[in-house]
């Protein structure tokens, strides 16, 4: 177990045995990543199905993050961790669910699209 220092708030910040290593590598990063997804799912769950109601009334950006983003990332995460895999490998499970989830790939192609017709638009006032 790596010691924690206290911070002036109380709580402990981590001490990285080698500032050398890649996020990747480091089981601080996916210790925090596991205990964030997992304890968070159940209160986003319940956020989620009362929010549910009222997509309608999301504009479809938000509703594809909230959804399709947010919401499938950690209910992917989590049930991968149910089936007894690994967070690096929970994590890319739950990844690759959220990139195929047609809520999110709608509202990644119209933050594209907002983004090109902005850089159109400014090249268009260049001449």
């Amino acid at each position: 177990m790596v010691a924690l220092p206290p911070t002036s708030t109380g709580l402990r910040a981590p001490v990285h045995p080698s500032v050398d290593m890649e996020w990747s590598d480091d089981p601080l990063v996916w210790d925090g990543l596991d205990d964030l997804l997992l304890n968070a799912w159940p209160d986003l769950k319940r956020f989620l199905d009362a929010m549910h109601e009222h997509r309608g009334e999301l504009n479809p950006h938000w509703r594809g993050m909230l959804f399709g983003g947010l919401g499938q990332l950690c209910a992917a995460y989590s049930t991968s961790r149910n089936e007894a895999n690994e967070p690096r490998q929970a994590f890319a499970v739950a990844l690759e669910t959220m990139a195929a989830n047609p809520a999110f790939v709608m509202m990644m192609q119209g933050q594209m699209n907002a983004m090109v017709d902005g850089a159109v638009e400014g090249l268009e006032g260049m001449e």
